[in-house]
């Protein structure tokens, strides 16, 4: 039972996915600005994980599914905070948050990567 996750279907991996980075930027907002953003927060996971999984669809590598949301990511802060100094420091929480989270995720759930590079289908 090394790889608990690959046998799960698409639709469990992308949803597990959401609900991480719907955590990790509520919990990093929340850190930052002591104010709790629910629902934007999972919009935000939606949209950042719909947005890596069809970068990863499209056979690009790892790399540029990391890297694709990130205009999304500051426009969204933009448009949340609108303090620019805020928002670099959500921006790292939010980050350090992310990372975290994964590699607890990756590990208790042995499965050794990060949630860009699961293979989110079967």
């Amino acid at each position: 039972m090394t790889n608990t996750l690959v046998s799960l279907p698409a639709p469990i991996l992308l949803d597990i996915a959401i609900a991480a980075t719907a955590f990790a930027w509520g919990a990093g907002l929340y850190l930052v600005t002591r104010r709790v953003y629910f629902f934007e927060s999972v919009a935000i996971g939606a949209v950042v994980c719909l947005v890596g999984y069809s970068v990863a669809a499209l056979g690009c590598p790892v790399w540029a599914v990391i890297a694709a949301p990130i205009p999304l990511d500051i426009l969204v802060l933009w448009y949340l905070l609108r303090r620019l100094r805020t928002m670099a420091v959500a921006y790292v929480a939010i980050w350090a948050i992310y990372l975290v989270l994964h590699m607890l995720l990756s590990a208790l759930l042995h499965y050794d990567s990060l949630l860009p590079a699961w293979k989110l289908h079967s």
